[in-house]
C-alpha cells in the first residue's frame, strides 16, 4: 500500500491543517474528490508539511506533478524499495528543496533522463544524472533570489544553490533520495556554498551539483568543507528526523551534517545573567565572521538550565544570546575547551577600538581518491563535451522579457527592464510584466520616470515570486479604503498589521508570500508584510520601496522618501574617516550594524561613495557596532570592534582602524596538484619536477635544501597580468637575483607574442616558461590555496615539491613586492 507506514499520521496532520486554514482546506478537498486515494494521500502530505507561503502562492495543479511522479516511482522504480518510507516522503516526493520558486518539473525531468539510467545501480545513476545536469546548467553568479529548477534548466545557468536545486529535482524525479547541503558562511573565506547529498547503498554520499566526478564523495569543496564550523540541510516534515538537529528556520528543522566533512567536537554553552542565574529558554546564535559581518550558522533555544549543546568545528564562533530583552555575546575558540559561559547584560565600552581574533579551522580534508588515470581522463573528456554543449545552449537562449513587447517599441520597454535584475529579465513571465506595464501606466504622468519606473511600475519589491497583483489589490479594497490609503500611506501599514497575521512557525522564513496570496490567506511572514505594503502603495500610484540600507518601508512624499515607522527615521549623522588605510571595501573589510538590544542588523552601505577620505551617512539614532577585519591567507581574521551610541540630531565622527599582520601570518601551506606542464620542446614536465628541483644556489636555499619557486599562471594582454609584469620589471634588480626561481605558465605559444611578456622575459631571461591548458588543475591549485579559482593571474609561492605556501589572484598594488617578501621570509 502506498505510504502504508505514514498514512494515519498524514491524515491526522491534514486534519490539523484543515483546522488552521479551513477555507483553503475546503478548496483542496473539493479538488481531491475525483482523484484516486493514493494521489489524495500524497497531496495531503504535501499540504500538511509545506510552508503557508507555498499554500497561498501556488495552485493545486502545481503539486499534482510532484505527487503523480512520486506515485509512479513508488510503483515502478527499482530504487524506492531500498530505503525508508520517510526518505521517500522527504527526499523524493516533497516539492521544495530550498527557497526556490516552485514549478512543475518532475515528470518533465524524468522524461529527459530515464533512458540514460535504464538498468543502472543507484550509484551509477547518480553519477550519470550529474553528467547530464552538467551538460544543461553551468555556474553563473546571480542575485540571491532562487529560481525554479525548470527556469534554471531553461536558461542553462545558476549559482551554486540554484545548481543544487536543479540537480536535487532531477535526482528526485528518478526516485533517488536527494537533499541540498549548504555552508551558511565559510569560516576561512568570504563566501558560502551549496552542494548535494544522495542516499544510495545504505548511506548518504555527496557530489558537487553540475560538477561531475568519476566517483561519489569527491568535489573541489572537500577540503573547504573540512574547515567549516557548520554544514546543514533543511527538513520539512512534521515528523522528527533521526538526525542531529541544530535549530529551526520557521517550520523547518536544520540538520547538522558537519561530522561527515570535518573534524568536530561537541560544545556546551551556558547562558546566565550577571548574578549567574541560568537563562532557561534563551535564544542563542552561533555566528562566524564573513563578508565583514557576523552571520549566524546555528540558532538554538536553551534548555531549562540555560544550556545548549551542539557539534561544531575547531575554530572561532561569536555566541550571541537573548533572554527577556537582555543581550549577551562572547567570542569563543572551540579548541580551548568543551564548555563556555555567555553572560547576559555585560556592556561594551563605547568609542574604543577592541581587538578580537576569529580562527578558521585547519584543512583536514582528503587529497587523494581511489580513481584510475583512465577514469579521471574519461570523466574530464565528458566534462569538456558537456561544457561545450551547455555553452551552445546558453548562446541560443532568449530571455522571456523580449516576448513582452506586444506592440511596444524597444525604446518604450528597455527603461522598464533596466530596473529589473538579469534574472528577472530572464525568467519573468511576459504577461506579468505586461500586466504591470498597463495597470501602472495611469500614474506615469504624476511622477518623473526616475521615480515612476523603479518605485511605481516596478513589479519587484524584494525576492518574492513576481505575480500580477495590481488588479487583485484594487478589487480587494473599496474606494473609501483606497482614498484613505492615498491620503495617508501609513494607514496601509496599520491595516496590514491589523489584518494580516504572522505565523513564523508555519513558514520557511526566507520564502515570501506574494501580495495576492497574503490577502487571500490573511497570513504572511514579516518580510512578506513589507512586500505587501509596497505592492499596495504602488498599486495606488504611491511611489514606495524598501530602504536599500536597512529594509525599512518608505513612501515618496513628493520630495523625499519618508519612513513609515518613526524608529526608522534617519535623524543622526555619522562621518566615517578612512584614516591611514585607503582600501576600505564594504562587506569585505568593514561593516556597520545597529542593535535593538536583541541582536544586530548589518546596514548596507556598499553603494555609498567615499569622498576625500570621508563617508557621510545619515543613520537612525541608536546603538551601533563597527567591525573591521583583516583576513589572512590562512583564513583567520584579525578583527577590531568599535561600539558607539548616537542621539537624534547628533553628528559623530569615527576613524576606521585595521589591524596589521606579520609576514609569517601570510603563509598558507597546502599541497597543490601535480599538474602536467609542457615545455617549449613539447615535453611533459610535472609541477613536482619544477617545484622540487634541488637548490643550486645556497643563497636561495631554505630549510633542508629546498628551493622556493614563484609560479605565475598568466593571461597575456589582460590588465591584471600586464600590471604584475610591469611591477616585476620595475623591481628588476631584486627579481634578477631570483629569476631562475620564477616560472611563467602560459596557455600556449601564442602568448609569447605579447609585447609586455616578451619585454619581461628579455629583461629576466632565466625565467622558466611552460604551457598548460588552464583547466581543472589550475582551478584546483587556486582552490587548494584558498584563492578565487576563476581569476588570473594566479601566483603561488612554493616551498618544496607541490607544496604551496602563499597564493594570490588578480592584481593589487604592491603584489610583486609582497611576492618577494614572502619568497625570502
Amino acid at each position: 500500500m502506498f505510504l502504508e507506514k505514514n498514512r494515519d499520521r498524514i491524515e491526522k496532520d491534514f486534519e490539523d491543517f484543515s483546522r488552521e486554514l479551513p477555507g483553503k482546506a475546503e478548496e483542496i478537498e473539493k479538488r481531491m474528490e475525483t482523484l484516486n486515494a493514493d494521489i489524495v494521500i500524497g497531496m495531503k502530505y504535501l499540504y500538511s508539511n509545506m510552508p503557508y507561503s507555498d499554500v497561498g502562492n501556488y495552485t493545486f495543479d502545481t503539486y499534482l506533478d510532484y505527487v503523480q511522479q512520486g506515485i509512479w516511482l513508488w510503483e515502478n522504480s527499482p530504487y524506492v524499495k531500498k530505503y525508508p518510507e520517510l526518505y521517500f516522503l522527504n527526499y523524493v516526493l516533497f516539492h521544495r528543496t530550498n527557497d526556490e520558486e516552485i514549478k512543475p518539473c518532475r515528470t518533465y525531468f524524468w522524461e529527459k533522463i530515464k533512458d540514460r539510467i535504464q538498468g543502472m545501480s543507484m550509484m551509477e545513476a547518480v553519477l550519470e544524472i550529474n553528467h547530464w545536469c552538467a551538460g544543461e546548467v553551468m555556474y553563473q553568479g546571480t542575485d540571491m533570489r532562487t529560481g525554479s529548477a525548470l527556469e534554471i534548466y531553461r536558461s542553462g545557468v545558476g549559482r551554486c544553490g540554484e545548481e543544487a536545486v536543479f540537480v536535487v529535482n532531477v535526482l528526485r524525479s528518478a526516485g533517488i533520495p536527494a537533499r541540498p547541503v549548504y555552508v551558511p558562511r565559510w569560516s576561512h573565506c568570504d563566501d558560502n556554498h551549496a552542494w548535494v547529498e544522495v542516499w544510495c547503498d545504505g548511506d548518504w554520499h555527496y557530489l558537487g551539483a553540475c560538477e561531475p566526478e568519476a566517483v561519489l564523495d569527491k568535489g573541489w569543496f572537500t577540503n573547504a568543507a573540512s574547515r567549516a564550523m557548520m554544514i546543514g540541510s533543511r527538513w520539512y516534515d512534521r515528523a522528527m528526523p533521526d538526525e542531529d538537529v541544530i535549530g529551526k528556520d520557521g517550520m523547518n528543522r536544520i540538520i547538522n551534517l558537519l561530522g561527515k566533512y570535518a573534524k568536530t567536537k561537541r560544545i556546551t554553552i551556558r547562558v546566565e545573567d550577571l548574578e549567574g542565574t541560568p537563562a532557561g529558554g534563551a535564544r542563542v546564535q552561533a555566528e562566524v565572521m564573513n563578508y565583514g559581518e557576523f552571520s549566524p550558522v546555528a540558532k538554538i533555544s536553551a534548555d531549562e538550565n540555560g544550556c545548549i549543546s551542539f557539534v561544531t568545528g575547531l575554530g572561532s564562533l561569536l555566541i550571541c544570546a537573548v533572554y527577556e530583552g537582555t543581550y549577551g555575546e562572547r567570542v569563543i575558540d572551540t579548541r580551548d575547551g568543551d564548555e563556555f559561559v555567555c553572560t547576559l547584560g555585560e556592556e561594551y565600552e563605547d568609542e574604543l577600538w577592541v581587538d578580537f581574533d576569529m580562527i578558521a579551522p585547519e584543512d583536514t580534508g582528503r587529497t587523494k581518491w581511489n580513481i584510475s588515470k583512465e577514469q579521471e581522463e574519461e570523466n574530464n573528456r565528458r566534462i569538456a563535451e558537456e561544457g561545450e554543449h551547455c555553452r551552445r545552449k546558453i548562446a541560443k537562449f532568449q530571455p522571456l522579457w523580449k516576448r513582452c513587447l506586444y506592440g511596444h517599441t524597444m525604446e518604450e520597454v528597455e527603461p522598464m527592464m533596466a530596473v529589473l535584475s538579469e534574472k528577472d529579465r530572464r525568467d519573468a513571465f511576459p504577461e506579468v510584466l505586461e500586466g504591470h506595464y498597463q495597470e501602472a501606466s495611469v500614474y506615469r504622468e504624476f511622477n518623473p520616470d526616475e521615480i515612476y519606473i523603479p518605485y511605481v511600475w516596478n513589479p519587484r519589491v524584494e525576492n518574492e515570486v513576481l505575480t500580477k497583483w495590481r488588479k487583485k489589490i484594487l478589487g480587494y479594497f473599496d474606494k473609501k479604503q483606497r482614498d484613505a490609503f492615498e491620503s495617508d500611506p501609513k494607514r496601509i501599514w496599520t491595516w496590514i498589521k491589523e489584518n494580516i497575521s504572522v505565523r513564523n512557525d508555519k513558514e520557511r522564513l526566507t520564502a515570501y508570500t506574494t501580495p495576492g496570496a497574503a490577502l487571500d490567506l490573511k497570513i504572511a511572514g514579516e518580510k512578506s508584510h513589507k512586500v505587501l505594503f509596497v505592492a499596495i502603495a504602488r498599486t495606488l500610484g504611491i511611489p514606495s520601496r524598501l530602504n536599500p540600507t536597512d529594509g525599512a518601508i518608505e513612501y515618496w512624499d513628493g520630495i523625499k522618501f519618508v519612513p513609515v515607522l518613526e524608529e526608522s527615521r534617519k535623524e543622526a549623522h555619522l562621518t566615517v574617516l578612512a584614516g591611514e588605510n585607503e582600501n576600505w571595501n564594504y562587506y569585505q573589510n568593514w561593516t556597520i550594524s545597529v542593535t535593538d538590544g536583541k541582536g544586530y542588523l548589518t546596514l548596507d552601505f556598499s553603494g555609498s561613495k567615499w569622498e576625500n577620505g570621508k563617508l557621510e551617512l545619515d543613520i537612525m539614532p541608536g546603538d551601533y557596532r563597527i567591525l573591521t577585519g583583516n583576513r589572512l591567507p590562512n583564513g583567520n581574521i584579525l578583527g577590531k570592534r568599535y561600539d558607539f551610541h548616537i542621539e537624534k540630531d547628533e553628528t559623530k565622527k569615527v576613524e576606521l582602524e585595521l589591524r596589521e599582520y606579520s609576514l609569517e601570518e601570510m603563509l598558507n601551506r597546502h599541497s597543490i596538484p601535480d599538474s602536467r606542464l609542457r615545455n617549449k620542446d613539447g615535453e611533459v614536465v610535472l609541477i613536482s619536477q619544477v617545484t622540487g628541483t634541488p637548490c643550486a644556489d645556497e643563497n636561495l636555499e631554505h630549510g633542508d635544501g629546498v628551493q622556493r619557486k614563484i609560479l605565475f599562471w598568466l593571461e597575456e594582454g589582460r590588465e591584471p597580468t600586464e600590471h604584475i609584469l610591469n611591477e616585476i620589471m620595475d623591481l628588476k634588480e631584486k627579481y634578477e637575483k631570483i629569476q631562475q626561481n620564477l616560472v611563467f605558465i602560459l596557455r600556449n605559444e601564442d602568448a609569447l607574442k605579447n609585447a609586455t611578456l616578451c619585454r619581461c622575459l628579455e629583461m629576466l631571461p632565466k625565467i622558466q616558461v611552460f604551457f598548460h591548458d588552464f583547466g581543472k588543475d589550475k582551478e584546483m591549485t587556486a582552490r587548494r590555496m584558498y584563492v578565487a579559482s576563476e581569476k588570473l593571474p594566479l601566483m603561488v609561492v612554493t616551498d618544496g615539491a607541490c607544496q604551496g605556501m602563499f597564493a594570490s589572484v588578480g592584481y593589487s598594488v604592491g603584489m610583486a613586492d609582497m611576492l618577494l617578501r614572502i619568497f625570502h621570509v
